[in-house]
């Protein structure tokens, strides 16, 4: 598909369906599988419910502002471009840098959290680390590949493993529910974790098993119909977080906090320990591996189309907005995004799992808010412009539901701890090279021109 002026466009493959898979497929990978223990590590089960709910409310608002801004501008990239509107061309590359080294970091975290379950089932992945680093290749060339291919065939594969993603939760509510017990409710993993002063670092948490809600606004501009975008988000969020708060109850009413915060596979040990066989966990782990298998596909998705809308607009090198002559797909984003990934996985090889699984969760989790912030702060601006007559009440009653998302925003990053927030900050310095050679070939092409 090309515009007016010959250039290659993304095509319009997305529907409903294939939109929601892309919602809920970037959610639902192994955060909520891996929450029961990370927060039993950092918090108490009141704190973690109560923490889970209000990450899923304050991630209901900032849906609600995305998917706002992608139906009056739907564009590949979202709050990218809103940015650029808003706020001016530096701003937009903090959102977009951050945003891309977020999905391929929060990668690492999911292909980790995925091979911890798997390794229940199959001990070599657990301490073999080339097994370890072939399967991870494996996972992730498939994805990049499939996208190359077309979002439409990948869009395809993230709904058929979607729907296979709740197989596993659908036996263990069943299992859970019949064998909860609220006296574990009233335990925790250690005394320095009691009462609610964890609930903040448990909110920063859980809104990881959040992260992904804006996936039909970052592939906006390959959606059919714009009325899909708000419906695939709101719906999509709306499920996950019912399902997460009923997941996290029934695991914390199934076993005590301090064998949870030791737990490599949360899941599968409830699900063992309440039926007493083996192969109920083996089943749960090869499904919540399956649920990484797909979240990997959606991120390796939306990581492709950051780059793309990265470079289309000259925040970043042109050759990352080349686009596939046959299937339409911004394959040198793609193909960047998967060496990055081969390179960062190498880590995986050299530590242990469990410690750069949190370092992954969080640094991409602080990623990810600096893109959230801006995308919420860029709706009160890019709305306000048509506040007619403007006061201080038509103001607030326009942006209400943005500011309070943009509050969440900065809270969740206070949230995240001094340390994360430095190494965000950081991330964010070390793509300003990349930004400032774009800006100085695009003068230096303008003045070869004149």
């Amino acid at each position: 598909m090309e515009d007016k002026g010959g250039k290659q466009k993304l095509k319009k493959e997305l529907g409903l369906w294939a939109t929601t898979a892309i919602v809920i497929g970037q959610m639902l990978g192994t955060g909520i599988f891996m929450a029961p223990q990370g927060l039993a590590e950092l918090a108490n089960p009141a704190a973690a419910v109560l923490g889970m709910a209000i990450a899923g409310g304050g991630t209901l608002l900032l849906a609600w502002t995305f998917a706002k801004m992608s139906e009056e501008n739907p564009v590949t990239g979202s709050a990218i471009v809103n940015t650029l509107d808003a706020f001016g061309p530096l701003p937009a590359f903090m959102v977009g840098w951050s945003y891309w080294c977020g999905c391929w970091v929060a990668n690492g975290a999911i292909i980790l959290g995925g091979i911890n379950y798997l390794s229940y089932f199959f001990p070599v992945f657990a301490t073999d680390g080339f097994a370890k680093y072939g399967l991870t290749l494996i996972v992730l060339w498939f994805y990049t590949l499939l996208d190359i291919k077309g979002v439409k065939e990948a869009g395809i594969m993230n709904l058929v493993v979607t729907i296979m993603k709740i197989l596993p939760i659908v036996l263990f509510i069943i299992i859970a529910a019949m064998n909860f017990d609220s006296k574990n409710l009233a335990t925790v993993s250690a005394a320095s974790v009691a009462g609610m002063k964890t609930l903040p670092v448990a909110i920063a948490y859980c809104l990881w098993s959040f992260i992904g809600f804006e996936g039909a606004c970052v592939n906006a501009g390959e959606v059919k119909d714009t009325s899909i975008i708000k419906k695939a988000t709101m719906f999509g969020t709306l499920a996950i977080a019912i399902i997460y708060i009923l997941l996290l109850i029934l695991a914390a009413g199934n076993m005590d906090q301090a064998s949870l915060a030791a737990s490599q596979s949360p899941f599968s040990d409830i699900m063992r320990k309440a039926t007493g066989a083996y192969w109920v966990g083996g089943f749960i782990s090869v499904m919540a591996f399956i649920s990484a298998f797909g979240c990997v596909g959606a991120w390796v998705n939306s990581a492709g189309r950051i780059a793309y809308s990265l470079s289309e607009y000259h925040l970043f090198p042109g050759s990352m907005a080349k686009i596939h002559e046959k299937y339409k797909t911004p394959v040198n984003g793609l193909i960047v995004n998967g060496v990055l990934m081969t390179i960062i996985m190498l880590l995986a090889y050299f530590n242990k799992q469990g410690s750069l699984y949190n370092f992954f969760l969080l640094l991409a989790t602080m990623a990810f808010l600096v893109f959230y912030a801006f995308g919420a702060a860029s709706e009160i601006v890019l709305s306000g412009k048509k506040i007619r007559p403007f006061n201080i009440w038509n103001f607030l009653k326009s942006s209400c539901i943005s500011l309070l998302a943009f509050a969440y925003s900065v809270y969740t990053i206070y949230g995240s701890g001094a340390d994360y927030v430095m190494y965000g900050f950081l991330l964010i310095l070390m793509g300003f090279p990349f930004f400032i050679y774009e800006k100085l070939k695009v003068e230096a092409d303008e003045e070869r021109l004149q």
